[in-house]
């Protein structure tokens, strides 16, 4: 972690206690003085150095060293599609390059054999719609129409949804692309999915066809990027049934397509992704309020008279970050550095708890449950440190919960300052968590 931001959150509270200032006071001097630190960054992994960090068996020597300058200044773009699938823990780094080879071909077979399932679930889909004479949309809201499976019909319904979020969700645009131009223009060139140069296949649903051959308003480019995004999406949606397609996983998924050639690594690595955060897609939305409730804390304990007014105003339960939440800051920043920073520290801090990528079907069984007091992860505390770089206009301007949502969503995140500041606050309340677990 950051020292600097840390120690520099520790004297601001000491001053602030030297001053004879209470605690609010003295953790609004603490956001204060870690508002006004400089942005630094350090300098990203580079793919020289990323290549220099290998063995003659191709297997990732000091791991340890590569984590903590990926922590602290991200990836150079060009390296993303090697380092990331480690990041995410799809790899492992004492894997050799003959088992890596290996790995990447039980990932193109099990991606192929997802977007099979979605083609014989249409088959069955479009026979028993023949067969009751009805359509989908009958099907699922009239009893004249029943035979119909459940299961088919939850097929059906995410796919018109995937189909629709897919066609809205720009895969050119900057905080996507900007980072990763050395894939995107490559990728865009032939982005029909191809079995044996993207480990996917020939399949696409009737309605993403009629769908993509209408949406004239789209690009050919963006009518290929969004194609691709379809076969992603649909085949998370018949690998976690339970979990299925929600709205927000497109924003996601976007960035893996953008920085991976294959789409089979697109999606594994995608899919290690939301065996973390797929809480967050319960229909319940009972990860979501665990979320905010853990920004909620971290709020209240950094700068009481802060979430005091946000009490006040009928925003105490943080709903204004809903979307920074939910989809991990991709429409508020160039999200793929924070994104690779924040796997990147939560690897770092678990060193040594090496888990095998499962690529079975997750359940709500297969979760560790939360307890009450760990850590939050650092993403949240990135968010409150966001919030309380704004702490004078959310106290001067905000007079209610749609005042937040208006300001949240309107923000301009400087993302180096605010890391910096999120770190001080991490190190700075560290003593009110147990050491958080890993769902990896």
């Amino acid at each position: 972690m950051s020292r600097a931001g840390g120690s520099s959150s520790g004297a601001a509270l000491a001053v602030g206690a030297a001053l004879g200032l209470g605690a609010a006071a003295a953790g609004a001097l603490a956001v204060a003085l870690l508002s006004s630190q400089k942005s630094n960054k350090a300098q990203p992994l580079t793919k020289e150095a990323w290549k220099q960090a290998h063995d003659e068996g191709g297997r990732v020597v000091d791991f340890a060293g590569i984590l903590e300058q990926i922590r602290m200044g991200g990836c150079d773009p060009d390296v993303r599609e090697e380092v990331w699938p480690y990041l995410l823990r799809l790899v492992s780094p004492s894997s050799t390059a003959e088992q890596r080879s290996t790995l990447r071909a039980d990932l193109a077979r099990r991606y192929s054999d997802l977007l099979q399932r979605c083609q014989d679930l249409e088959t069955l889909l479009d026979s028993a719609v023949v067969r009751t004479g009805s359509s989908v949309a009958v099907a699922e809201n009239t009893g004249a129409a029943r035979s119909v499976p459940a299961h088919l019909a939850q097929f059906a319904e995410a796919q018109r949804i995937i189909v629709l979020d897919a066609i809205r969700t720009d895969l050119l645009q900057p905080d996507a692309a900007s980072e990763s131009s050395h894939r995107t223009n490559g990728a865009m060139n032939g982005l029909v999915p191809s079995a044996d140069r993207r480990g996917g296949g020939p399949w696409l649903g009737r309605v993403a066809e009629e769908t993509l051959f209408n949406a004239t308003h789209l690009s050919p480019a963006s009518r290929k990027a969004a194609a691709r995004l379809i076969h992603l999406l649909s085949a998370y949606a018949v690998h976690d049934p339970e979990t299925g397609y929600c709205q927000g996983m497109s924003d996601l998924a976007a960035p893996f397509l953008t920085i991976f050639e294959d789409d089979y690594m697109a999606y594994w690595c995608f899919e290690r992704l939301l065996q973390r955060t797929s809480k967050n897609f319960r229909h319940d939305e009972v990860g979501m309020r665990e979320q905010l409730r853990g920004l909620a804390r971290i709020l209240e304990q950094a700068d009481p008279v802060v979430f005091h007014h946000l009490r006040q105003i009928g925003a105490g339960e943080c709903f204004f970050a809903y979307r920074m939440v939910i989809v991990q800051l991709r429409r508020e920043l160039p999200a793929v550095t924070l994104w690779e920073i924040l796997w990147a520290d939560d690897y770092w801090q678990r060193l040594g708890s090496w888990t095998p990528p499962s690529l079975s079907r997750p359940s709500s069984g297969s979760e560790q449950p939360s307890v009450p007091g760990t850590a939050p992860d650092l993403l949240l505390f990135f968010i409150a440190a966001v919030a309380l770089r704004q702490r004078r206009r959310l106290i001067d301007e905000c007079r209610d919960q749609d005042d937040t949502l208006r300001l949240f969503n309107s923000l301009r995140i400087d993302l180096w300052g605010s890391l910096r500041s999120a770190r001080g606050l991490q190190r700075s309340l560290a003593a009110q968590y147990q050491p958080s677990s890993s769902v990896y």
